[in-house]
């Protein structure tokens, strides 16, 4: 559902209250239409305000039918966060983020229908307190599976990032029910490439140069990388830099 579709709905309803609102005064006076108009605008406008641009996209279909859990980031409830959309952020959005179809998808209680978002346009966002960039085809991919929102959890002299994906999966037993199953890639940005972390060996072999100091950094601090991966590469990399500041 395109833009124009949307602001003419609202547009309509606006209308409408004008022509309500002034409709007994003088229903033949041509000067009223134009006030009409005018004033249909002006509600509009008041309504939707800067964010009437965000609204800019085809509507969001999908189906969960018979699969176990949700296809979203986290919650199956649309959360509230900010997103930068052609280099203009929109702070506290109502959206949603599908992992399955890495789409994001605005949610208006004012409509019938869910409005998904150009990746195109999308610079980047924040939900949940994770932030979220848009990688496009032109940007520097080596090392990265392709063009996607990743998870930006660690910003500095390095970068780390999650690719967050999720898939329908049968289960192994008869009885249960397809479901949907998460994964998280680690990807690490050194020397301008990212390199994928798929376990502590690699970890480590990452900061091969300062690897005995990061193996007693790893110890001293009880890193579990089987238990939270998450932390462990964030914290090693945040230590690494500071070696190499």
């Amino acid at each position: 559902m395109k833009r124009s579709i949307i602001c003419f709905i609202c547009l309509g309803h606006a209308l409408t209250l004008a022509v309500s609102a002034n409709a007994q005064n003088n229903a033949q006076d041509s000067a009223f239409y134009s006030l009409a108009i005018q004033q249909a605008v002006a509600v509009y406008s008041k309504g939707m305000g800067e964010a009437a641009n965000l609204y800019n996209g085809k509507e969001y279909i999908y189906s969960s039918h018979g699969v176990k859990g949700h296809p979203f980031f986290e919650s199956d409830q649309p959360q509230k966060g900010t997103i930068e959309f052609n280099r203009t952020i929109y702070p506290e959005i109502l959206f949603s983020y599908d992992l399955v179809q890495d789409k994001v998808f605005l949610v208006d209680k004012g409509m019938s229908f869910n409005i998904q978002l150009d990746n195109f346009r999308v610079q980047d966002f924040t939900m949940r307190g994770h932030h979220f960039v848009s990688l496009t085809a032109d940007s520097s991919l080596q090392g990265l599976p392709g063009a996607g929102y990743y998870d930006l959890i660690y910003d500095g002299k390095l970068k780390v990032l999650v690719k967050r994906s999720k898939r329908v999966e049968a289960a192994f037993k008869a009885e249960d029910s397809v479901k949907y199953v998460q994964y998280d890639d680690y990807y690490v940005k050194k020397n301008n490439s990212y390199n994928k972390v798929e376990g502590k060996k690699s970890l480590f072999a990452l900061f091969s140069d300062e690897k005995d100091r990061i193996k007693k950094y790893f110890r001293k601090n009880k890193l579990n990388y089987k238990k939270d991966p998450e932390n462990a590469i964030m914290m090693t990399t945040d230590y690494y830099a500071q070696l190499k500041s």
